[in-house]
């Protein structure tokens, strides 16, 4: 069974999508720029703290989505050593008295 991500219209899509959250950072700046050069001894507003989270996602996202695509929902695989160790993997969702991490005897405790 094919992935959604797998398919060639979601892998187009998703870059197109990062493409346009790259091309939105830009007015997103312009404006928090001309909001903040208003009035620059004052302090910050909620709405240029919003406006400055919103530059960051979009600028993340889009640069995420444009280099990575579908990349970023392909599930990778752990090695023993990470997943032996994730709660999730013994039952009823417990790390065993057994199972813990020794400390190295030339560690101090």
């Amino acid at each position: 069974m094919t992935r959604w991500y797998d398919h060639r219209g979601a892998r187009i899509l998703l870059r197109i999508a990062g493409l346009m959250l790259l091309a939105s950072a830009w007015p997103e700046e312009g404006l928090l720029r001309r909001l903040v050069m208003a009035n620059p001894a004052e302090g910050m507003t909620p709405t240029q703290y919003l406006l400055g989270a919103l530059l960051f996602l979009s600028a993340t996202g889009g640069a995420a989505l444009t280099a990575m695509g579908a990349g970023l929902w392909k599930p990778v695989s752990l090695s023993e050593r990470w997943s032996a160790s994730l709660p999730s993997a013994r039952p009823g969702g417990r790390i065993a008295e057994g199972h813990r991490h020794r400390r190295d005897s030339s560690t101090p405790a």
